[in-house]
């Protein structure tokens, strides 16, 4: 792993070359059963390129026998499996023998000697340490970071390292990531400032990436991050991984025309860059250009018709514009291509719990949560079984799955993330009928996540306390959220504070102002939920506006057909109208989905209350 990950770094230098090293692919290699990226077969390795969209793959072993170190490598191209050089460096100094194999590899790439030439090209140990043991820290760490997400494990192998050797940037850098999930403050800021005073031992792409992390993570000032990331692509318009960096700061502040607009760039730089696509689509799916986007689904599976990725993100994109049955239809051309995918086979399964197959699904999920091998797919199957029981307002299963479910999310995620991903979640058990369980489990987690992180999990505050009808301390708790939320430009985060602030609403009997916010989180969502279009359509309801509530609410019913809050909600709005045979058939069917829910779960307990007040004479 260190001989490969310095090689990687090395390369780095070169603009016109991106390098993916196996300990960065664990998702891959753990999907081809092979998680420690050791041993695989080449019609295995070539596959593993040809999907993550390199075109060529390098094979190597690396010995130290009394002689020096030797590096034997085969280069081949991910599109024809050829070799295209095989190659054996030794040396007595590990470090030279990076630099050495470096050189070689990119003349074998074809890229010309001018360029070559031209290209930074500093010795390896320039750019990061001559302590062989200082580096194989940084190796052990990454391994178990990467391989095993273990951050704890990783904290002593970066101290030493960077004992060994202040002036490590690459290792302080690492250091402060660690320290930071860790919640260690004062060391996260410490190993950053080292970072940054040695800076110019980094390669100079990394630098800017580096530069970003400081200002946006250490500084908090995210418009700093993004004008690093924005000098970057002007001083280097062809590297891909500025504007790699752009996008990702564009997305979180969901100014979605720039965020194309770097994606863009990225094609315009290198053409067969094809896998953002996908990415494109989504953008423009929120954007309300479906067209567009249905044309960038469909180039990419007409670029690679052998890849299931490409039909399984055009199903998703039928299955969220209502095209149920054609999203099936593509769903079963995928599984021809991948027929052990397990997220084809949940995707799959959320069509038909979206038609209100429910039993059906759970006992599915309950079958691949056993078979699962791997915590990344109980992670993905309980999800499933949490937003089912959801759904169902079976609020003790909603409480178990979801605890099961954080437990396999720290299994494979940064641990801070976990938590906070976590803490936007709690609320589904609110939702479901607990409340105040959802408080504790929030008081709990927030002791967890360090400062100012720890102050977003007032978004699940606020939540629970909207639903309890303590609106005063939901207000406060929101206000809370906002403040870091402005501070990093989380604007992803915007749509659920939006709906929050409905709820809020919508308890103080403000029905004008619980328009506005549903109004603006179903604008703002990347993907609207059935939650906030039924919210929506209720506060349209009882605020006199029932046309622009049956509006919302036809159009919701045709992207999740079998929705117990939708068929509620038109059956209210029919009954308004003494359209009452047609109000019945949409309340029974919400009964339907809510026959197992338990009695905290109000919408189930109004729907049944509303059953008997029809029946009465």
């Amino acid at each position: 792993e260190l001989t490969t990950y310095l090689l990687s770094v090395d390369l780095s230098q070169d603009i016109f070359v991106d390098a993916m090293v196996p300990m960065s692919m664990v998702d891959a290699l753990t999907e081809a059963g092979a998680r420690d990226g050791h041993d695989l077969s080449r019609p295995l390795q070539r596959k593993l390129a040809r999907d993550g969209h390199w075109s060529y793959f390098q094979a190597s072993t690396i010995a130290h026998p009394a002689e020096g170190w030797r590096l034997d490598s085969e280069l081949y191209d991910s599109r024809t499996g050829k070799l295209v050089a095989s190659r054996s460096v030794t040396n007595q100094d590990l470090f030279t023998l990076v630099d050495l194999a470096s050189r070689q590899l990119r003349e074998d790439l074809g890229i010309p000697a001018a360029q070559l030439d031209e290209s930074p090209d500093l010795p390896i140990a320039d750019l990061t340490t001559t302590d062989l043991a200082a580096a194989r820290g940084l190796s052990t760490a990454l391994v178990a970071i990467l391989h095993r997400n273990d951050w704890p494990g990783a904290l002593a192998p970066l101290e030493d390292a960077v004992s060994r050797d202040p002036e490590f940037a690459l290792a302080q850098y690492m250091l402060f990531g660690v320290r930071q999930t860790l919640g260690d403050t004062a060391g996260a800021s410490a190993a950053i400032a080292a970072a940054m005073a040695n800076i110019y031992r980094l390669p100079e792409r990394l630098g800017f990436s580096v530069k970003a992390q400081y200002y946006f993570n250490e500084k908090q000032d995210a418009d700093k991050a993004l004008a690093v990331t924005v000098m970057w692509s002007r001083i280097y318009p062809n590297d891909i991984a500025a504007y790699e960096q752009q996008a990702t700061f564009y997305f979180i502040r969901q100014d979605v025309p720039n965020t194309i607009a770097a994606y863009e760039n990225i094609l315009g730089v290198d053409p067969t860059q094809l896998k953002y696509l996908g990415k494109l689509a989504d953008l423009y799916t929120q954007l309300g250009d479906n067209a567009k986007a249905e044309e960038y689904l469909q180039r990419y599976v007409t670029a690679y018709p052998t890849h299931a990725d490409g039909y399984a993100d055009l199903a998703d994109f039928l299955s969220r514009t209502g095209r149920l049955d054609e999203a099936r239809e593509t769903l079963e051309k995928a599984q021809i291509l991948d027929p052990e995918d397990v997220g084809l086979e949940l995707a799959v399964i959320d069509l038909d719990v979206a038609q209100g197959q429910y039993t059906a699904s759970e006992e599915k999920l309950a079958g691949m949560l056993t078979a699962a091998d791997n915590a990344r797919d109980r992670t993905a199957v309980l999800d499933r079984l949490v937003r089912l029981a959801r759904r169902q307002g079976r609020p003790g299963v909603v409480l178990t799955r979801l605890g099961e479910l954080h437990e396999a999310m720290l299994e494979t995620q940064n641990p801070l993330q976990a938590d906070i991903v976590y803490s936007i979640m709690l609320p589904t058990v609110s939702v479901a009928g607990r409340p105040e369980a959802a408080l504790a489990e929030l008081a709990v987690l927030r002791q967890r996540i360090p400062a100012p992180y720890d102050d977003l999990v007032e978004v699940g505050n606020a939540w629970c306390l909207a639903d309890l009808g303590r609106t005063a301390e939901a207000t406060a708790a929101l206000d809370s959220a906002v403040t870091v939320i402005e501070t990093f430009k989380f604007e992803t985060f915007r749509p659920i504070v939006s709906f929050i602030g409905g709820l809020i609403a919508e308890a103080e009997g403000d029905l004008p102002t619980a328009v506005a916010e549903f109004q603006a989180a179903h604008d703002k969502a990347i993907h609207s939920s059935s939650a906030y279009r039924a919210h929506l359509a209720g506060a349209l309801r009882r605020n006199g506006q029932p046309d622009e509530a049956e509006s919302i609410l036809t159009a919701a019913l045709l992207l999740q057909p079998a929705s117990g809050q939708l068929h509620l909600e038109m059956a209210r709005l029919l009954a308004d109208r003494g359209q009452t045979s047609q109000a019945r058939a949409h309340l029974d069917q919400a009964l339907a989905g809510w026959a197992q829910a338990a009695p905290e779960f109000r919408p189930a307990r109004e729907a049944r209350e509303l059953a008997v007040q029809w029946d009465t004479p």
